[in-house]
């Protein structure tokens, strides 16, 4: 009960500070409540994993990378030390490449406790100048995150000492114990990175994490754009939630993916929405006045029976595994913890439950290849001139996966049906082409299973499959794009 009225106050924070137009603010007061957001988002993901090592369940560190929008994760960094570098009279800059990855596969919580405390000790020791977090690729798509200050750099004491526990020489001027650089390196080896320290020659240190390409994009062989946001439009979503500012925040979240928001606030009036309405999906708060989110839960399966189900995704601040055992033993088909962290985080848990259970209330209708709506929408966002490469980029991946998946099936390469099957999903997804998407998930995990015998068929299915949906682009291609013939 600590943890979930902890995770609840955190979420007000959050909540509150993401409906706040801070547009109208003066720079320094906006820069300030960034710092606050960016802050708060750290204490929830350290509040997590405290309580998770205090009721002795290790759940946050066994959880999958998570795909996380490398830009926005970069900028709250960068506003939160801003913010930091300015009350010390120090400039912070961050400086990015360009040719960084969309998004990356790790966890984000391990990631912003290592720049924070590398940050943090840059900041500490520069009495002047300024600080800068240069974010770059190297060799073999490592991607390399180097904060360099203009301090005096590290004595020999410190170097001897370097990653030990409470290592600061005692000779040292400044406060502490050195505990940082030891936290940094431990978080390191848990997302599989490598931590190089040196000094800058004239004046300075530098700091960085290297993370190879297996550790930020594990199974892709190429950079991945992440996957869109779920369409949502014409759906109708029962949010059932009694926090008000939450309230607020998954109804903006959910018209702009498109959808309809209908709110209640205690677990008996979602009941009755439920007996009276037919819902795409339902998104519910677990612990609710007069009737709890699981009891509302067991209440829609047992109406159910046999027939079709409705798609269900918790939305709680009890998150740890006995928590997650019991909402899913009453029915829901997912859970999104509070606070929600991005909007990314919030489609992307409602494209797993919608993949998983089709609403109920939708007709089903022949999947075609592709699905016009998502296709024009995109062609119409990229302009003319863009949407023909868009179009041409498009047929040359589903091509490329193609060929992938028929040498990786002969040789038996597990590692490369993984590989291009990684890249088909969002592929199939960006057309609309659940089917494809669905079937190449299903081939993703026998491959890493190594079950042959399933894969035996869903391999010509997914070949089939990309062959219709390639045959498709090529004639949508000759009809928007395709010059008229010379005269």
């Amino acid at each position: 009960m600590l943890g979930h009225d902890m995770r609840a106050a955190i979420a007000d924070i959050l909540g509150g500070l993401a409906l706040a137009d801070l547009s109208s603010l003066d720079p320094h007061s906006r820069l300030q409540l960034q710092r606050v957001q960016s802050s708060a988002e750290q204490l929830a993901r350290l509040t997590e994993e405290t309580l998770a090592l205090v009721v002795g369940d290790d759940s946050p560190r066994a959880e999958a990378p998570v795909l996380t929008s490398l830009g926005p994760f970069l900028d709250r960094i960068a506003a939160r030390w801003r913010a930091h570098a300015e009350e010390r009279g120090l400039g912070f800059v961050l400086d990015r490449a360009d040719d960084l990855p969309a998004g990356i596969g790790t966890d984000p919580a391990a990631l912003e406790r290592i720049l924070s405390n590398m940050i943090g000790n840059a900041m500490k020791y520069s009495p002047a100048g300024e600080v800068r977090l240069r974010v770059q690729m190297g060799p073999q798509e490592a991607l390399c995150l180097r904060v360099r200050d203009t301090g005096p750099g590290f004595s020999d004491a410190a170097m001897a000492r370097l990653f030990d526990y409470a290592g600061r020489p005692e000779e040292s001027s400044q406060p502490g114990t050195g505990l940082g650089l030891h936290i940094v390196r431990d978080l390191a080896q848990r997302i599989r990175g490598q931590l190089h320290v040196a000094n800058v020659a004239g004046a300075g240190a530098e700091v960085s994490l290297i993370l190879p390409r297996r550790s930020w994009a594990p199974g892709v062989e190429a950079p991945a754009a992440l996957s869109a946001l779920p369409d949502l439009v014409g759906c109708n979503v029962l949010v059932a939630e009694d926090n008000p500012t939450n309230q607020l925040l998954v109804q903006q979240m959910l018209e702009t993916l498109g959808a309809t928001a209908t709110l209640v606030e205690d677990g008996e009036a979602a009941a009755e929405a439920l007996a009276a309405a037919c819902f795409d999906l339902v998104l519910i708060d677990i612990e609710m006045p007069r009737l709890s989110g699981i009891d509302v839960i067991r209440r829609l399966r047992a109406a159910e029976g046999d027939g079709p189900a409705t798609p269900v995704l918790a939305i709680t601040a009890f998150v740890l595994s006995s928590n997650r055992d019991q909402i899913y033993a009453a029915g829901a088909d997912g859970i999104l913890a509070k606070p929600i962290m991005s909007l990314d985080s919030f489609g992307e848990a409602i494209a797993r439950v919608r993949r998983k259970r089709p609403s109920p209330c939708t007709a089903a209708v022949p999947a075609g290849p592709f699905d016009r709506v998502h296709l024009d929408r995109l062609l119409a966002l990229a302009g003319p001139e863009d949407g023909c490469e868009l179009l041409t980029r498009m047929r040359e991946d589903f091509g490329t996966v193609r060929i992938g998946i028929v040498q990786g099936a002969a040789a038996g390469d597990m590692a490369l049906i993984r590989a291009r099957t990684h890249v088909l999903i969002p592929l199939a997804g960006a057309v609309g082409n659940t089917a494809l998407q669905a079937d190449a998930e299903a081939l993703n995990a026998a491959a890493r299973a190594d079950d042959r015998a399933a894969m035996g068929g869903l391999v010509p299915r997914v070949l089939d499959r990309v062959d219709a949906v390639c045959t498709a682009l090529a004639q949508e291609f000759d009809i928007r794009f395709a010059l008229e013939p010379a005269r």
